[in-house]
Protein backbone atom coordinates (compact mmCIF):
# COMPACT_ATOMS: atom_id res chain seq x y z
CA UNK A 1 0.00 0.00 0.00
CA UNK A 2 1.47 3.31 -1.06
CA UNK A 3 0.79 6.84 -2.24
CA UNK A 4 1.23 8.27 -5.71
CA UNK A 5 0.97 11.59 -7.55
CA UNK A 6 -0.64 11.80 -10.97
CA UNK A 7 -2.27 14.26 -13.31
CA UNK A 8 -6.01 14.18 -13.88
CA UNK A 9 -5.31 12.94 -17.40
CA UNK A 10 -3.22 10.04 -16.07
CA UNK A 11 -5.92 9.05 -13.58
CA UNK A 12 -8.57 9.29 -16.29
CA UNK A 13 -6.51 7.01 -18.56
CA UNK A 14 -6.08 4.51 -15.72
CA UNK A 15 -9.82 4.46 -14.96
CA UNK A 16 -10.65 3.88 -18.62
CA UNK A 17 -8.20 0.95 -18.66
CA UNK A 18 -9.94 -0.52 -15.62
CA UNK A 19 -13.31 -0.05 -17.35
CA UNK A 20 -12.14 -2.34 -20.16
CA UNK A 21 -11.51 -5.14 -17.64
CA UNK A 22 -14.68 -4.91 -15.54
CA UNK A 23 -17.79 -2.76 -15.14
CA UNK A 24 -16.70 0.60 -13.73
CA UNK A 25 -19.30 3.08 -12.53
CA UNK A 26 -18.53 6.78 -12.28
CA UNK A 27 -20.87 9.75 -11.55
CA UNK A 28 -22.00 11.00 -14.93
CA UNK A 29 -24.23 13.89 -15.89
CA UNK A 30 -27.86 13.00 -16.60
CA UNK A 31 -29.93 15.84 -17.99
CA UNK A 32 -29.14 19.43 -17.02
CA UNK A 33 -28.64 19.15 -13.26
CA UNK A 34 -28.53 15.51 -12.16
CA UNK A 35 -25.84 12.86 -11.86
CA UNK A 36 -25.99 9.07 -11.74
CA UNK A 37 -23.47 6.25 -11.23
CA UNK A 38 -23.36 4.82 -14.75
CA UNK A 39 -20.93 2.56 -16.61
CA UNK A 40 -17.90 4.47 -17.85
CA UNK A 41 -17.72 4.32 -21.62
CA UNK A 42 -14.61 4.57 -23.76
CA UNK A 43 -15.35 8.16 -24.77
CA UNK A 44 -16.92 9.38 -21.54
CA UNK A 45 -15.22 12.33 -19.90
CA UNK A 46 -14.35 12.11 -16.21
CA UNK A 47 -15.05 15.17 -14.07
CA UNK A 48 -13.07 14.91 -10.84
CA UNK A 49 -14.44 17.81 -8.80
CA UNK A 50 -17.46 19.10 -10.67
CA UNK A 51 -20.17 16.54 -9.99
CA UNK A 52 -23.10 16.91 -7.63
CA UNK A 53 -24.34 14.03 -5.45
CA UNK A 54 -26.05 11.40 -7.57
CA UNK A 55 -29.79 10.93 -7.15
CA UNK A 56 -29.37 7.27 -6.21
CA UNK A 57 -26.34 6.46 -4.01
CA UNK A 58 -23.65 4.07 -5.30
CA UNK A 59 -24.41 1.57 -2.52
CA UNK A 60 -27.61 0.69 -4.35
CA UNK A 61 -25.42 -1.13 -6.88
CA UNK A 62 -24.72 -3.59 -4.06
CA UNK A 63 -28.38 -3.92 -3.10
CA UNK A 64 -30.21 -3.53 -6.42
CA UNK A 65 -33.91 -3.18 -6.95
CA UNK A 66 -35.83 -6.16 -8.41
CA UNK A 67 -33.08 -8.63 -7.48
CA UNK A 68 -33.65 -12.30 -8.35
CA UNK A 69 -33.09 -14.53 -5.32
CA UNK A 70 -33.78 -17.78 -7.15
CA UNK A 71 -35.80 -19.25 -9.99
CA UNK A 72 -37.70 -22.53 -10.08
CA UNK A 73 -38.43 -24.94 -12.89
CA UNK A 74 -40.46 -28.15 -12.87
CA UNK A 75 -38.37 -31.04 -14.14
CA UNK A 76 -39.27 -34.26 -15.91
CA UNK A 77 -39.71 -35.81 -12.45
CA UNK A 78 -42.52 -33.29 -11.86
CA UNK A 79 -40.61 -31.81 -8.95
CA UNK A 80 -39.66 -28.17 -8.71
CA UNK A 81 -35.93 -27.53 -8.98
CA UNK A 82 -34.55 -24.31 -7.54
CA UNK A 83 -31.71 -22.48 -9.25
CA UNK A 84 -29.65 -19.71 -7.63
CA UNK A 85 -28.95 -16.54 -9.63
CA UNK A 86 -25.78 -16.18 -11.63
CA UNK A 87 -22.84 -14.81 -9.58
CA UNK A 88 -22.38 -11.09 -9.97
CA UNK A 89 -19.57 -9.88 -12.19
CA UNK A 90 -16.62 -7.94 -10.72
CA UNK A 91 -17.22 -4.20 -10.71
CA UNK A 92 -15.64 -0.93 -9.61
CA UNK A 93 -17.51 1.89 -7.88
CA UNK A 94 -15.37 4.95 -8.56
CA UNK A 95 -15.76 8.55 -7.46
CA UNK A 96 -17.53 7.53 -4.25
CA UNK A 97 -17.70 10.43 -1.80
CA UNK A 98 -16.95 9.88 1.93
CA UNK A 99 -20.64 10.14 2.92
CA UNK A 100 -21.57 7.36 0.47
CA UNK A 101 -18.52 5.35 1.53
CA UNK A 102 -19.68 5.47 5.15
CA UNK A 103 -23.13 4.37 4.00
CA UNK A 104 -21.61 1.34 2.25
CA UNK A 105 -19.55 0.31 5.28
CA UNK A 106 -22.67 0.57 7.44
CA UNK A 107 -24.56 -1.63 4.97
CA UNK A 108 -21.63 -4.08 5.12
CA UNK A 109 -22.17 -4.44 8.88
CA UNK A 110 -25.95 -4.65 8.67
CA UNK A 111 -25.88 -7.27 5.93
CA UNK A 112 -23.29 -9.33 7.84
CA UNK A 113 -25.48 -9.47 10.97
CA UNK A 114 -27.20 -12.81 11.51
CA UNK A 115 -28.77 -14.04 9.38
CA UNK A 116 -26.12 -12.78 6.96
CA UNK A 117 -27.26 -11.78 3.48
CA UNK A 118 -25.36 -13.98 0.96
CA UNK A 119 -26.56 -12.00 -2.05
CA UNK A 120 -25.17 -8.71 -0.77
CA UNK A 121 -21.96 -10.35 0.45
CA UNK A 122 -21.25 -12.04 -2.88
CA UNK A 123 -21.66 -8.75 -4.71
CA UNK A 124 -19.62 -6.82 -2.16
CA UNK A 125 -16.57 -9.11 -2.31
CA UNK A 126 -16.56 -8.62 -6.09
CA UNK A 127 -16.58 -4.83 -5.79
CA UNK A 128 -13.60 -2.49 -5.69
CA UNK A 129 -14.23 1.02 -4.37
CA UNK A 130 -12.29 4.08 -5.49
CA UNK A 131 -13.32 6.96 -3.22
CA UNK A 132 -12.98 10.70 -3.84
CA UNK A 133 -12.05 13.06 -1.01
CA UNK A 134 -14.20 16.15 -0.38
CA UNK A 135 -12.37 19.41 0.27
CA UNK A 136 -15.47 21.60 -0.11
CA UNK A 137 -19.20 20.95 0.37
CA UNK A 138 -20.60 19.22 -2.71
CA UNK A 139 -23.80 21.29 -2.55
CA UNK A 140 -25.88 23.46 -0.21
CA UNK A 141 -27.80 20.51 1.27
CA UNK A 142 -24.90 18.51 2.71
CA UNK A 143 -24.15 18.13 6.42
CA UNK A 144 -21.72 15.21 6.30
CA UNK A 145 -19.30 16.80 8.75
CA UNK A 146 -22.06 17.27 11.34
CA UNK A 147 -22.75 13.51 11.46
CA UNK A 148 -19.14 12.34 11.25
CA UNK A 149 -19.09 11.11 7.66
CA UNK A 150 -16.70 13.64 6.12
CA UNK A 151 -13.45 11.85 6.97
CA UNK A 152 -14.61 8.33 6.06
CA UNK A 153 -11.97 6.13 4.40
CA UNK A 154 -12.87 2.67 5.71
CA UNK A 155 -14.11 0.40 2.96
CA UNK A 156 -12.23 2.16 0.16
CA UNK A 157 -9.51 0.36 -1.78
CA UNK A 158 -8.14 3.54 -3.38
CA UNK A 159 -8.59 7.10 -2.13
CA UNK A 160 -8.24 10.13 -4.43
CA UNK A 161 -7.56 13.70 -3.28
CA UNK A 162 -7.32 16.67 -5.63
CA UNK A 163 -4.22 18.77 -4.88
CA UNK A 164 -2.86 21.90 -6.51
CA UNK A 165 -0.02 19.78 -7.89
CA UNK A 166 -2.23 16.98 -9.23
CA UNK A 167 -4.19 14.01 -7.88
CA UNK A 168 -3.00 12.17 -4.78
CA UNK A 169 -3.74 8.45 -5.20
CA UNK A 170 -3.58 6.39 -2.01
CA UNK A 171 -3.87 2.62 -1.96
CA UNK A 172 -5.67 1.46 1.18
CA UNK A 173 -5.88 -2.30 0.59
CA UNK A 174 -4.35 -5.24 -1.22
CA UNK A 175 -7.03 -4.88 -3.89
CA UNK A 176 -6.00 -1.26 -4.24
CA UNK A 177 -2.42 -2.35 -4.86
CA UNK A 178 -3.66 -4.85 -7.42
CA UNK A 179 -5.57 -2.38 -9.57
CA UNK A 180 -2.75 0.18 -9.38
CA UNK A 181 -0.18 -2.21 -10.86
CA UNK A 182 -0.87 -0.99 -14.40
CA UNK A 183 -0.89 2.70 -13.44
CA UNK A 184 2.13 4.82 -14.34
CA UNK A 185 1.96 7.17 -11.37
CA UNK A 186 4.90 8.75 -9.53
CA UNK A 187 5.56 7.44 -6.04
CA UNK A 188 4.76 9.98 -3.31
CA UNK A 189 6.56 9.41 -0.01
CA UNK A 190 4.62 12.06 1.93
CA UNK A 191 1.15 11.35 0.60
CA UNK A 192 -0.63 11.34 3.97
CA UNK A 193 0.96 14.65 4.96
CA UNK A 194 -0.08 16.25 1.67
CA UNK A 195 -3.64 15.00 2.13
CA UNK A 196 -3.83 16.40 5.66
CA UNK A 197 -2.59 19.79 4.43
CA UNK A 198 -5.28 19.80 1.72
CA UNK A 199 -7.96 18.79 4.23
CA UNK A 200 -6.84 21.67 6.43
CA UNK A 201 -8.10 24.09 3.77
CA UNK A 202 -11.69 22.93 4.17
CA UNK A 203 -14.11 25.73 5.06
CA UNK A 204 -15.49 25.83 8.60
CA UNK A 205 -18.21 25.03 9.21
CA UNK A 206 -18.21 22.39 6.47
CA UNK A 207 -21.79 22.40 5.22
CA UNK A 208 -24.82 22.69 7.47
CA UNK A 209 -24.74 21.99 11.19
CA UNK A 210 -26.77 20.07 13.75
CA UNK A 211 -28.14 21.89 16.76
CA UNK A 212 -26.68 19.16 19.00
CA UNK A 213 -23.74 16.74 18.77
CA UNK A 214 -24.68 13.40 17.16
CA UNK A 215 -24.01 11.52 20.40
CA UNK A 216 -26.85 13.44 22.07
CA UNK A 217 -29.43 12.55 19.43
CA UNK A 218 -30.66 9.18 20.81
CA UNK A 219 -31.59 10.66 24.19
CA UNK A 220 -32.99 13.79 22.56
CA UNK A 221 -35.30 11.70 20.37
CA UNK A 222 -36.45 9.67 23.37
CA UNK A 223 -37.37 12.87 25.18
CA UNK A 224 -39.14 14.21 22.12
CA UNK A 225 -41.11 11.05 21.34
CA UNK A 226 -44.45 12.90 21.46
CA UNK A 227 -43.12 15.96 19.66
CA UNK A 228 -45.65 17.76 17.44
CA UNK A 229 -42.77 18.44 15.04
CA UNK A 230 -43.30 15.02 13.42
CA UNK A 231 -46.94 15.73 12.69
CA UNK A 232 -46.19 19.26 11.51
CA UNK A 233 -43.81 17.90 8.89
CA UNK A 234 -46.18 15.00 8.27
CA UNK A 235 -48.86 17.43 7.10
CA UNK A 236 -46.64 18.23 4.10
CA UNK A 237 -45.54 14.63 3.42
CA UNK A 238 -46.98 12.74 0.43
CA UNK A 239 -45.84 9.34 1.82
CA UNK A 240 -44.20 8.59 -1.53
CA UNK A 241 -41.11 6.94 -0.01
CA UNK A 242 -38.60 8.83 -2.14
CA UNK A 243 -36.57 9.80 0.94
CA UNK A 244 -35.96 6.13 1.72
CA UNK A 245 -35.24 5.07 -1.84
CA UNK A 246 -32.41 7.61 -2.27
CA UNK A 247 -30.90 7.05 1.20
CA UNK A 248 -27.43 5.41 1.33
CA UNK A 249 -28.29 3.47 4.51
CA UNK A 250 -31.89 2.35 3.91
CA UNK A 251 -32.05 -1.38 3.21
CA UNK A 252 -35.67 -2.48 3.71
CA UNK A 253 -37.08 -4.72 1.00
CA UNK A 254 -40.09 -6.91 0.28
CA UNK A 255 -40.02 -10.38 -1.26
CA UNK A 256 -42.27 -11.42 -4.13
CA UNK A 257 -43.03 -14.80 -5.71
CA UNK A 258 -44.09 -14.83 -9.34
CA UNK A 259 -45.30 -17.88 -11.28
CA UNK A 260 -45.35 -18.17 -15.03
CA UNK A 261 -48.68 -18.59 -16.79
CA UNK A 262 -47.95 -22.25 -17.50
CA UNK A 263 -47.41 -22.92 -13.77
CA UNK A 264 -44.14 -24.80 -14.36
CA UNK A 265 -41.62 -22.08 -13.60
CA UNK A 266 -41.32 -19.17 -11.22
CA UNK A 267 -39.12 -16.53 -9.68
CA UNK A 268 -38.55 -15.13 -6.20
CA UNK A 269 -37.27 -11.56 -6.11
CA UNK A 270 -36.85 -8.70 -3.70
CA UNK A 271 -37.52 -5.05 -4.35
CA UNK A 272 -36.78 -1.88 -2.42
CA UNK A 273 -39.37 -0.93 0.17
CA UNK A 274 -40.00 2.22 2.19
CA UNK A 275 -41.10 2.73 5.79
CA UNK A 276 -42.75 6.00 4.71
CA UNK A 277 -45.32 4.22 2.55
CA UNK A 278 -48.66 3.79 4.41
CA UNK A 279 -48.85 0.01 3.93
CA UNK A 280 -45.31 -0.69 5.19
CA UNK A 281 -46.37 -1.45 8.78
CA UNK A 282 -49.74 -2.94 7.89
CA UNK A 283 -50.48 -6.46 9.13
CA UNK A 284 -53.46 -8.81 9.04
CA UNK A 285 -56.61 -7.51 10.55
CA UNK A 286 -56.09 -5.01 9.01
CA UNK A 287 -53.95 -3.26 11.62
CA UNK A 288 -51.29 -0.65 10.98
CA UNK A 289 -48.58 0.05 13.53
CA UNK A 290 -47.85 3.45 11.96
CA UNK A 291 -51.01 4.55 10.21
CA UNK A 292 -50.33 8.27 10.71
CA UNK A 293 -47.71 9.95 8.55
CA UNK A 294 -46.25 11.73 11.59
CA UNK A 295 -45.61 8.34 13.18
CA UNK A 296 -43.74 7.25 10.08
CA UNK A 297 -41.62 10.41 10.14
CA UNK A 298 -40.75 9.67 13.78
CA UNK A 299 -39.83 6.08 12.96
CA UNK A 300 -37.57 7.25 10.14
CA UNK A 301 -35.66 9.67 12.38
CA UNK A 302 -35.35 7.24 15.25
CA UNK A 303 -33.89 4.57 12.96
CA UNK A 304 -31.29 6.97 11.59
CA UNK A 305 -30.28 8.60 14.86
CA UNK A 306 -31.28 6.19 17.66
CA UNK A 307 -32.23 2.56 16.88
CA UNK A 308 -29.50 1.63 14.39
CA UNK A 309 -26.68 3.69 15.97
CA UNK A 310 -27.33 2.01 19.33
CA UNK A 311 -27.65 -1.45 17.82
CA UNK A 312 -24.52 -1.40 15.66
CA UNK A 313 -22.33 1.20 17.38
CA UNK A 314 -21.41 2.88 14.09
CA UNK A 315 -22.65 6.39 14.81
CA UNK A 316 -25.38 8.17 12.92
CA UNK A 317 -27.04 6.13 10.16
CA UNK A 318 -27.74 9.42 8.42
CA UNK A 319 -24.54 10.27 6.55
CA UNK A 320 -25.47 13.87 5.79
CA UNK A 321 -25.60 13.60 2.00
CA UNK A 322 -28.79 15.68 1.84
CA UNK A 323 -30.39 13.49 -0.84
CA UNK A 324 -33.71 13.01 0.98
CA UNK A 325 -34.36 16.73 1.27
CA UNK A 326 -33.07 17.40 -2.22
CA UNK A 327 -35.43 14.87 -3.82
CA UNK A 328 -38.47 15.48 -1.58
CA UNK A 329 -41.40 16.97 -3.46
CA UNK A 330 -42.59 18.65 -0.24
CA UNK A 331 -39.08 19.94 0.62
CA UNK A 332 -38.98 18.04 3.93
CA UNK A 333 -35.43 18.19 5.19
CA UNK A 334 -34.28 15.69 7.82
CA UNK A 335 -31.74 18.10 9.32
CA UNK A 336 -34.37 20.78 9.81
CA UNK A 337 -36.66 18.26 11.49
CA UNK A 338 -33.93 17.11 13.89
CA UNK A 339 -32.96 20.68 14.73
CA UNK A 340 -36.59 21.66 15.36
CA UNK A 341 -36.97 18.79 17.81
CA UNK A 342 -33.68 19.74 19.49
CA UNK A 343 -34.94 23.26 20.09
CA UNK A 344 -38.29 21.98 21.36
CA UNK A 345 -36.79 19.62 23.96
CA UNK A 346 -34.18 22.13 25.04
CA UNK A 347 -31.21 20.43 23.44
CA UNK A 348 -30.39 23.04 20.81
CA UNK A 349 -30.25 26.74 20.18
Amino acid sequence: MGSYLATEEQVSTWLHLLAKERDLFWPRSVGQFNYSFLPLGERDEICFDRYLPTIVPPGRRLLPDDETLFTSQQGDDRLSHYLPPQPSAPMVLAGVRPCDLKGITQLDTVMAAAPADPYYHQRRVNTVIIAMNCLAPCDSRCFCSAVGALGAQDGADVFLTLLAEGVLVESLSARGDEILVKASFSLCEDGKERRLVAEGTRPLPFGRELAVVPEALPEMLRKGYESPVYHRYGERCYSCGTCNLVCPTCYCFEVRDEMSLDGFSGRRSRTWDSCMIPAFAEVAGPHNFRAEVGERQRHRLKRKFEYLPERFGLGSFCVGCGRCGRQCTANIDILNMVNDIAVEVGGGS
